[in-house]
């Protein structure tokens, strides 16, 4: 008797497993970072029991954060599982890499952390060779939030030829302005700053911000034009999320009104809700839907 209830208990446990999916940690040894990176992956319900490719969503997280965020205080596999069984979201793996402490998801000033050329040319080649995934722009979505929905347009705006959709949640489109006389920078930014663009030149500004600036990425594009017949867009599907009581909302509406002026198509949603984890947790359901849409058509 104890043996069967055994055997029972073991068939339940397997197929709870894979009703929920999993997550795992594995780590990349980075050749261009001089370091292992550890990553997180999700892996949909029926993954181990199939052999069928999957849509891949490469998910960021804030500053100051690194790859668990989203496992464990974002509850990246209850929100991803649930939105998967009610049918709003196709299963997806959902790929979320260490940012490093304040990196940006781009190469600094001084090249001595080059997180950009990380993710291009070696992260994502080594994920989608190990596991099974659609290889395909139409099937790679990028979404972040904070430091992560800055780099997730910035990736999705340089490499629009990888991704096909992008959802930015509270982004940190930063908007810098040279000092005014006898202005004192705040120094806890101003350290940030220096590290990621250089120091300020004769414009007032750091050397290289203007090349990661989203909005300035955004005025030197020329103006959008649709594609038609059966041309794919040239662009990725991009929503923009932001909290009413976030502070970075202002900083978000000018990027919109910018992208509009060049007719670039974007949702823009704004929602109740400030820059935490209750407004992100809600803002992942949401971008899974968003981001399935496009995976399935």
């Amino acid at each position: 008797m104890k043996k069967s209830i055994l055997i029972v208990m073991c068939f339940i446990a397997t197929i709870t497993f894979a009703q929920n999916g999993n997550v795992i940690t594995d780590a990349l040894k980075s050749d261009i970072l001089k370091r292992d990176m550890n990553y997180s992956v999700y892996l949909p319900p029926s993954y181990e029991k199939s052999q069928r490719a999957y849509p891949i969503l490469y998910l960021l997280h804030g500053m100051t954060g690194d790859n668990t965020d989203w496992v464990n205080r974002g509850e990246v596999a209850r929100i991803a599982t649930q939105a998967i069984q009610s049918g709003k979201a196709p299963e997806m793996i959902i790929v979320m890499p260490d940012g490093l402490f304040d990196a940006f998801y781009i190469n600094n000033y001084e090249k001595s952390i080059r997180w950009e050329d990380f993710f291009q040319k070696e992260f994502i080649p080594a994920v989608e060779k190990k596991y099974r995934v659609f290889s395909k722009r139409q099937y790679r979505a990028i979404a972040g939030l904070s430091m992560g929905g800055y780099g997730s347009l910035y990736h999705a705006l340089k490499y629009k030829d990888m991704f096909s959709v992008c959802y930015t949640m509270s982004a940190a489109f930063l908007e810098i302005e040279p000092l005014k006389a006898d202005e004192k920078p705040n120094a806890m930014f101003e350290n940030l700053y220096v590290k990621l663009w250089g120091a300020r030149n004769a414009t007032g500004l750091h050397e290289n911000y203007k090349a990661h600036s989203i909005l300035e990425m955004v005025k030197n594009m020329e103006e959008y034009k649709a594609p038609t017949g059966w041309n794919p867009p040239s662009l990725p599907y991009i929503m923009i999320d932001c909290g009413d009581d976030d502070g970075l909302l202002k900083t978000n509406t000018n990027l919109v009104h910018l992208m509009k002026e060049k007719k670039i198509p974007l949702e823009f949603r704004v929602r109740d809700g400030a820059h935490n984890w209750t407004y992100w947790r809600t803002s992942l359901d949401l971008a899974l839907e968003y981001i399935g849409k496009y995976f399935r058509d």
